[in-house]
């Protein structure tokens, strides 16, 4: 356990001397947040929304998804072929303390990164802009950690199939953005083709925006986005152990 407290520290002082990490988790979903909630009407009630402000419905539970889709496919796989290219977990693999260890450590860092900036979110949202509260906290809760979970079994598949850093970056970037277009960031899922909507609540990132939307309103989060998010994490974490490589 020592062990791997001290080496949780050195990869967060690690992520932390990055500039360009903490700035893209930290700044771009509250820049979402402030810049489409200073928007004339993002906090009035509208009909294509259930009635309820696209501010709440839509904008809030986008940032935190975006956050959780950069630490998951791009920041965290990125870091750990990084340490495969360059030969780290290979000679951690000869040393006493094993690469697994590693691998943790990681995982902790942007999982303590991702909880932080969350309750970023919603407190800013709450105090500079009225964003209230998710009115279902248990379903939110829920959908949070799932969805956390099945983002990063595909970073951790990404992580496992990408020989170098930057082609770590490039997989990532190329599950990030379709998951973007698909899964209701882009476009509303409300304003997406009919055959195109079932899509937006299977795939990681729109389960994981859609099922927050919904506990965020009030409501219960949907069984197809639970299920689907469930889903990725399991077949996720399985091809990621099965292919994982510390050379």
């Amino acid at each position: 356990m020592a062990a791997l407290t001290k080496m949780t520290a050195v990869e967060a002082k690690l992520f932390l001397r990055d500039p360009g990490a903490p700035i893209t988790v930290l700044g771009i979903p509250l820049a979402l947040l402030l810049v489409f909630g200073l928007m004339p009407d993002s906090r009035n009630p509208d009909p294509k929304f259930g009635g309820h402000a696209p501010l709440t419905s839509l904008i809030a539970p986008m940032s935190v998804t975006i956050l959780l889709a950069m630490l998951a496919l791009t920041l965290f796989p990125t870091a750990i072929a990084t340490y495969r290219e360059k030969g780290v977990l290979k000679r951690l693999s000869a040393s006493p303390v094993p690469p697994t260890r590693l691998l943790t450590a990681q995982l902790l860092v942007n999982l303590v990164a991702a909880v932080l900036v969350v309750l970023l979110i919603v407190g800013v949202g709450r105090l500079a802009l009225g964003v209230a509260l998710p009115g279902n906290p248990g379903g939110f809760a829920l959908s949070i950690v799932l969805g956390t979970v099945s983002l990063f079994s595909v970073g951790l598949l990404v992580a496992a199939l990408a020989p170098t850093g930057r082609a770590a970056g490039g997989i990532g970037a190329a599950a990030f953005f379709p998951m973007l277009a698909l899964g209701g960031v882009w476009v509303p899922k409300e304003a997406l083709p009919s055959f195109l909507q079932g899509v937006a609540d299977v795939l990681p990132l729109g389960a994981t925006l859609n099922s927050l939307r919904e506990t965020w309103n009030g409501n219960a989060p949907g069984v197809v986005q639970l299920v689907a998010m469930a889903v990725f994490a399991v077949v996720g974490i399985a091809l990621a152990a099965r292919f994982f490589r510390w050379e």
